[in-house]
């Protein structure tokens, strides 16, 4: 490797107009990582991403860059059922990867790629990576000191989500005329795409979940974009029901109606025996809980962050979309470099992938689903 690590993206949709290639535009990223090749099964999507954001090389089909691209790492931002190829296909060309949420739609992917990792001997990294937030560390901390006393029970949710009411796919062009009908085919919908980030929080604070029973339907079996009916092939509500290996019990939500307006998008809470903890504040741009209110035997005590003490959020990356992507990005570069794992990590993203599968299962045949699956919080 060179002193500037060279990467390649595969997928130039919705995530990577708004986040990703904006991110890793800017000076700064590129003194340290720099986008030598992009990738999108749309030829002119492909071509007008690399023209638009200065990258040299690009290909409809990931092997074709693999063959013709030097690289170091490879940033997987397709739809999430074609993760687990893309992901594979680099790991196995040598490449170091990071893989956007959920990680793959199977438990069998998601140890085939921790497996594939191990044999090659490089580095994963999956989003998101809540361990990265300054008050996901400071929560987890206060559950592990006993404030709370023993955490009985948590709740989180993520409301209100469609990729259709995107405002980049209402446009015209390769760019912005961006097909959101995926996210309601199989593999896809509301866990996989949104509750993953309810899901990653909470296990990030309280550890691995053993068991799941979950509740979901349909109720809207189709969507409209840009005049044309979508059809819902997912269920579009989930009520997932969670016992950890702690004892504590969870209850994650998802699904596409409106969200509230008194429990941020996002937020969680935790429910002890002699205190509680409260997320207040949520920041949409990046999913991050930016405040919480800790109530304890001794009294209550707030805690509240800035966007911009987080990893590697300074200046124009503040005001991009998506930047707990670049984070997540930037650390698996450090990682590289430092010879250390990434802190977004694949172990975790396994364990919210069974989450999700068994929890489809649970709701599917009405029976309580044991995981196998467990990773240790950092």
């Amino acid at each position: 490797m060179g002193d500037i690590l060279r990467a390649g993206l595969v997928g130039c949709g919705s995530v990577s107009q708004r986040g990703i290639l904006p991110h890793l535009s800017q000076d700064d990223a590129r003194e340290r990582v720099r986008l030598v090749a992009v990738v999108d099964t749309v030829a002119e999507r492909a071509r007008q991403s690399a023209e638009r954001f200065g990258v040299p090389a690009h290909f409809t089909d990931v092997e074709e860059m693999l063959t013709k691209t030097d690289l170091d790492l490879v940033v997987v931002a397709t739809p999430i059922p074609f993760h687990f190829a893309n992901a594979m296909a680099a790991i196995e060309a040598g490449k170091h990867v990071y893989v956007q949420k959920a990680m793959t739609t199977t438990l069998a992917e998601a140890d085939a790629l921790l497996a594939a990792r191990d044999r090659v001997g490089v580095k994963l990294a999956a989003a998101p990576g809540y361990d990265l937030c300054t008050t996901t560390r400071e929560m987890r901390a206060m559950v592990a000191s006993g404030a709370l006393g023993r955490t009985y029970v948590a709740y989180t949710y993520t409301l209100g989500f469609g990729h259709e009411r995107e405002a980049i796919r209402d446009g015209h062009g390769a760019l912005e005329a961006i097909d959101p009908g995926w996210y309601y085919q199989p593999g896809a919908g509301p866990l996989p795409d949104v509750t993953v980030y309810a899901l990653q929080l909470v296990t990030s604070v309280l550890g691995s979940v053993r068991r799941v029973t979950a509740a979901a339907n349909t109720l809207a079996p189709e969507q409209m974009w840009k005049g044309a009916a979508i059809q819902v092939e997912v269920a579009d509500n989930n009520v997932v029901l969670m016992e950890f290996a702690s004892g504590a019990l969870g209850v994650a939500v998802g699904a596409n109606c409106m969200g509230g307006g008194r429990n941020p998008w996002g937020s969680l809470t935790l429910y002890g025996a002699t205190g509680r903890i409260e997320v207040t504040e949520v920041n949409m741009n990046s999913g991050y809980p930016m405040a919480f209110e800790a109530v304890t035997a001794v009294g209550q005590r707030p805690y509240s962050t800035t966007l911009d003490v987080q990893p590697y959020l300074r200046g124009a990356h503040l005001e991009i979309e998506e930047p707990h992507i670049y984070v997540d990005i930037m650390d698996l570069v450090e990682a590289i470099w430092e010879e250390r794992p990434p802190c977004a990590t694949g172990e975790q993203a396994r364990h919210v992938v069974e989450i999700i599968e068994k929890a489809r299962i649970a709701a599917q045949t009405g029976q309580t689903q044991d995981l196998v699956s467990v990773f240790a919080p950092r």
